[in-house]
């Protein structure tokens, strides 16, 4: 593994705002660390984390008007940042949120989401530089926060690879050791 950070290009290369995305206990926020480290960007902060802090339930026990403060935030926190490395992404908000909407009975409230799908069809394909997606290889990891449940982080998994073809937003996979998700991360992103 490198152990110093990549210098910057020159002043002309496009921005880098790089999307890790992927199911929950996929390695997602090892592998934005490492690549944070390295490149010298800032690691953006976890919405849903914060969320919680607040009181609101994730997941399987989240309501329409968690998803949507979860989605305003990491937009907004994206939106702020010229360049990152995120650990999360609005793909990961929406395929959480889509469960959340499909596995409860229609209410007013759900129009708030709605109104984050129109920000998302406008702005999804064009939010990242780089999209890496991380399939499930590894157990899940209890992190007191997230569900022990594989069918849950499979349904998840397949939720996000929807998204990204739906908004036929380009993604790479990256797979294997952390080490060779960096390396083929570094690779990916030196085109």
């Amino acid at each position: 593994m490198r152990s110093e950070p990549i210098k910057s290009h020159a002043h002309g290369r496009r921005k880098r705002r790089i999307a890790i995305v992927g199911s929950f206990s996929t390695g997602k926020t090892t592998l934005g660390n490492e690549l944070a480290r390295l490149l010298d960007l800032p690691l953006l902060p976890e919405v849903a984390r914060q969320v919680v802090e607040l009181g609101f339930k994730l997941d399987k026990d989240a309501t329409p008007e968690t998803e949507t403060l979860i989605f305003l935030r990491q937009w907004h926190t994206e939106q702020t940042h010229p360049e990152f490395v995120g650990d999360r992404s609005l793909v990961d908000v929406m395929a959480y949120a889509s469960w959340v909407l499909e596995n409860q009975e229609f209410r007013k409230e759900h129009y708030l989401w709605e109104a984050c799908l129109d920000i998302a069809s406008e702005n999804l394909r064009s939010q990242y530089s780089h999209v890496l997606y991380l399939p499930i290889e590894f157990p899940i990891v209890p992190d007191g926060l997230r569900p022990e449940d594989p069918e849950f982080q499979k349904d998840i998994d397949t939720r996000i690879l929807d998204i990204l073809r739906n908004y036929d937003v380009q993604y790479y996979t990256v797979s294997g050791s952390v080490d060779e998700r960096v390396e083929q991360s570094l690779r990916i992103l030196e085109d």
